[in-house]
């Protein structure tokens, strides 16, 4: 739909008349009326206006108009992912040459983005397949970026795991940044776990524990509520994994092993399993490493 009938589809909806649509906003009728035909445009001040007067978000104002379906273009972005995640990287293979031509007609750097998407998945993720190139372009506009919105915080969500490690923690700032300043918004609040929970295992993968510290306190402020329950057993299990970096590792097997019984009692095998392996990774690593301490 179109602004204007999105606006008549509200107002009747809310059995408001454009008359009393007119009088609230300070405008005549027959522009309201222009407004709803698409024959005049409308200020984000009065559209706004419109909306607060008529109890409705900007949020759910562009859900409707989208036909209420979220955004089109992240639409495409996950189903990109679970292709991918089928193995269908034949259907990944169009989309890839059908968005190489968008772009090349309109330059929205959305369609780029998920060009690279793409030409990654078809690589299995694996950065020795993936041109370098598209990596540091999409580095390159992510530190561009002084002020992130949603599209960046997907970004990456997607690429963060093909990023360098030390580049990967420079972002860390930006998204704690943002994800602070959307927290009332809810937004989005899956892909905002999956990006701090990412940044969480990245952040152990390369033995940024500093960076662990940081997104885990900032992850704990965010998922206070009993609703995210999922989210909180995550963060028993990252506390578990930071005390046995910083040598408390009976305290840290405890809390680790409390979140393994909470996954296995909701049937969660797989994901019990992953971290399971993840713990044995970085206890390995402690190992190692306080055995190179006695030597010396």
């Amino acid at each position: 739909m179109e602004i204007g009938q999105v606006i008549k589809y509200i107002r009747t909806n809310k059995k408001i008349t454009q008359q009393d649509l007119a009088n609230a906003i300070g405008m005549t009728r027959p522009y309201i009326a222009r407004i709803e035909s698409g024959k005049n445009s409308i200020s984000s001040d009065k559209l706004t206006e419109i909306l607060e007067y008529c109890n409705v978000t900007y949020n759910e104002f562009f859900y409707i108009k989208n036909d209420y379906t979220k955004s089109s273009k992240m639409n495409e972005f996950n189903r990109v992912i679970e292709l991918y995640y089928d193995k269908k990287l034949d259907e990944i293979s169009k989309i890839k040459n059908k968005v190489n031509e968008q772009y090349m007609e309109s330059g929205d750097i959305f369609l780029r983005h998920l060009y690279i998407l793409c030409h990654c998945m078809e690589n299995d993720l694996d950065p020795k397949k993936i041109k370098e190139e598209y990596i540091k372009e999409i580095t390159d506009y992510l530190l561009s970026m002084d002020e992130w919105c949603y599209h960046e915080l997907v970004i990456l969500n997607n690429f963060i795991f093909l990023f360098p490690p030390e580049t990967a923690f420079l972002m860390t700032k930006n998204l704690l940044y943002r994800a602070d300043k959307y927290k009332g918004l809810n937004l989005d609040k899956n892909m905002l776990s999956y990006l701090f929970f990412n940044l969480l295992e990245f952040s152990f993968k390369y033995d940024g524990y500093q960076y662990s510290k940081i997104v885990l306190e900032a992850t704990k402020k965010y998922y206070k509520k009993i609703s995210d329950f999922f989210e909180q057993t995550l963060i028993i299990y990252y506390e578990g994994l930071l005390n046995i970096v910083e040598d408390s590792i009976e305290e840290g097997m405890e809390k680790c092993n409390r979140a393994f019984i909470i996954f296995e009692t909701l049937g969660h095998e797989q994901i019990l399993q992953k971290y399971k392996a993840d713990l044995e990774d970085l206890l390995k690593k402690v190992e190692k490493k306080d055995s190179i301490v006695e030597e010396v």
